[in-house]
C-alpha cells in the first residue's frame, strides 16, 4: 500500500508542475494537498490541522503545525529509497496508515523518509477520499499505471466535487468543519460506504457518457478502515482492477432495469430504485439505538460482492430472518443475481444453473401458496445434509401432489448448500413478494 499511495503523491505533484522538491518548494506548496483533498482554500497551518483532524487523521492534541515535520531532520535510512542520510519521522499526515503501537511495530522499526519521499507521500492525500461512517471514517484511494490512473481520477474527481462537501462554520473567530457526502444508500460500515459511493459514481458516469473512460483500466481501489479508537491499527482491503471494472458494469446493468417508484416518503429515480429496493431491504432490525447492528449481515454480503462473490447462503439467511419478522423481502433479487453471475461468472453455480434452480423453487412456492405447508420452508432451511435436504424436498412434492425436474439439484450435489439457498430464495419470492417484485 505504501508504494501505491506514493504514486498518488507523485501524480499530484506532477499535475501541479512540481519537479524538484526542495525546502523552498515545501514551504511554498505544503498546503496544496490539504486544499485539494478538502476543496477549501486553506489560509494557515492551524486551519490545515483542524481540517485533517476532521478528516480522521490521527493527530495528537499537541500538533499545531505541519511544516516543522519536513524541516527537522535526523540521521537515518529512508524506508522507501534505502538511502542513508537526513530523514524525517513519519507522521499521521505524511503516511497515515502505519501501524504504530509497540506490540505491532517496534519504535526502532518505525517508518522514516528522506525529505523528498516524505513530501511525496504527504501530497498523496490530494487523491485520498473520505466518507463519514457513523462516528468513524472510510478512507480510500485508487492506484494503477499512471495513464490509466490519471484518466480514472479525472472522472472520479469530477463526480466527487458534486457529491462531497466540507461545511465550514465560524463562531467567535474560530472555524469548525463537518464532512458531507450526498449518497442515496445508507451506510453504517466500510464496505457499505464504498458500495454506496460506487453506485453514485456509476450513475454519474452513465449520465455524462463516461463509462468508456473507466472501462478496461487497470485501476484498483484501496479501502482503509481504522480498527481502534486511537487510530493505531488499520485494516486495508484491495478491490483489484478487473473486479472494480466488473462492479461498475454490474451496477450499470442493474441501474438500467429500475423504474421510477415511490418508497414510503421517498421518490426513487429509475437508476436508484433497482439498487435501493434490494440493498435497503437487507437490514435485520435488532437495535433501535444503534442501527449499525441491524446491517451487520448486509455489510458482510456487500463485502463479498466487492470480492467478486454473490453469497446466496448468506442472503438466504437474511431473507428467512426477514420473513420470520414479517418484513418485506429485497426487491429485484433475480435482477441482482443474474446480473452478477453474467458479469462475474459463477464461483459455485453458473447463471443457467441458477435460473433452473430458482425456477424450480419459484414453481414450488407458487404451488404452496394458500396451503398450510409453509413449515417446509423451515424444514428445508434447517436441513443439515444433502440427503436430508432432498428427502424433505421429495416429501414436499408429495404433499403438493406434483413432480418437478430435480436434475439440477442432483447435478450440483457438491454445492448443495448454495443450491438449497437458491431454491429457498425462489420459494420465498413466490410466496411473499408483492406482484411484480420478483
Amino acid at each position: 500500500m505504501l508504494d501505491a499511495y506514493l504514486k498518488n503523491g507523485e501524480l499530484f505533484l506532477k499535475s501541479r508542475g512540481i519537479g524538484e522538491i526542495s525546502e523552498e518548494t515545501i514551504r511554498r506548496t505544503y498546503l496544496w494537498p490539504v486544499e485539494e483533498m478538502s476543496g477549501l482554500s486553506v489560509g494557515s497551518e492551524e486551519e490545515a490541522v483542524a481540517i485533517l483532524r476532521k478528516f480522521g487523521f490521527e493527530l495528537s492534541g499537541k500538533t499545531s503545525e505541519l511544516l516543522p515535520s519536513f524541516l527537522k531532520t535526523s540521521k537515518g535510512t529512508c524506508s522507501i529509497c534505502g538511502r542513508t542520510g537526513k530523514v524525517v519521522s513519519n507522521k499521521a499526515f505524511i503516511f497515515p496508515f502505519e501501524r504504530k503501537i509497540d506490540s505491532v511495530v517496534n519504535e526502532r522499526n518505525r517508518l522514516t523518509f528522506c525529505r523528498e519521499h516524505a513530501f511525496i507521500l504527504y501530497s498523496a492525500m490530494a487523491n485520498l477520499f473520505t466518507v463519514p461512517v457513523g462516528d468513524k471514517t472510510l478512507k480510500f484511494f485508487f492506484a494503477g499505471p499512471e495513464r490509466d490512473l490519471r484518466r480514472f481520477l479525472r472522472a472520479f474527481k469530477s463526480f466527487w466535487r458534486e457529491r462531497f462537501e466540507v461545511v465550514v462554520k465560524e463562531k467567535g473567530g474560530r472555524k469548525s468543519y463537518s464532512l458531507r457526502v450526498n449518497l442515496a444508500l445508507s451506510r453504517y460500515h466500510p464496505n457499505e460506504a464504498f458500495f454506496a459511493v460506487l453506485h453514485e459514481f456509476v450513475k454519474s458516469l452513465h449520465n455524462r457518457r463516461l463509462l468508456g473512460e473507466v472501462s478496461n483500466r487497470a485501476v484498483r481501489a484501496y479501502l482503509i478502515q481504522r480498527l481502534d479508537k486511537k487510530g493505531q491499527r488499520y485494516e486495508e482491503r484491495v478491490v483489484e482492477g478487473t473486479t472494480l471494472e466488473k462492479l461498475i458494469a454490474f451496477l450499470d446493468r442493474i441501474q438500467g432495469q429500475g423504474e421510477e417508484v415511490q418508497w414510503g416518503k421517498r421518490h426513487l429515480q429509475p437508476r436508484d430504485s433497482a439498487i435501493f429496493l434490494f440493498y435497503e431491504n437487507l437490514e435485520i432490525p435488532r437495535s433501535g439505538k444503534d442501527r449499525s447492528k441491524n446491517t451487520l449481515e448486509r455489510e458482510e454480503f456487500i463485502g463479498k460482492l466487492l470480492a467478486g462473490k454473490f453469497d446466496f447462503v448468506l442472503l438466504n439467511g437474511i431473507m428467512m430472518e426477514r420473513v420470520k419478522r414479517k418484513l418485506p423481502l429485497p426487491l429485484y433479487y433475480y435482477t441482482w443475481a443474474v446480473s452478477y453471475l453474467e458479469t462475474f461468472g459463477g464461483d459455485s453455480v453458473d447463471v443457467e444453473t441458477f435460473k433452473q434452480i430458482n425456477g424450480l423453487g419459484y414453481a414450488l412456492g407458487k404451488k404452496m401458496k394458500g396451503t398450510n405447508l409453509e413449515r417446509y420452508l423451515w424444514e428445508l432451511f434447517r436441513a443439515r445434509g444433502f440427503e436430508e435436504f432432498v428427502n424433505k424436498l421429495v416429501e414436499l412434492q408429495a404433499k403438493l401432489e406434483t413432480t418437478l425436474d430435480m436434475r439440477p439439484i442432483y447435478e450440483n450435489e457438491r454445492e448443495w448448500k448454495v443450491v438449497k439457498a437458491i431454491l429457498l430464495n425462489g420459494m420465498l419470492n413466490a410466496l411473499y413478494s408483492k406482484e411484480g417484485g420478483e
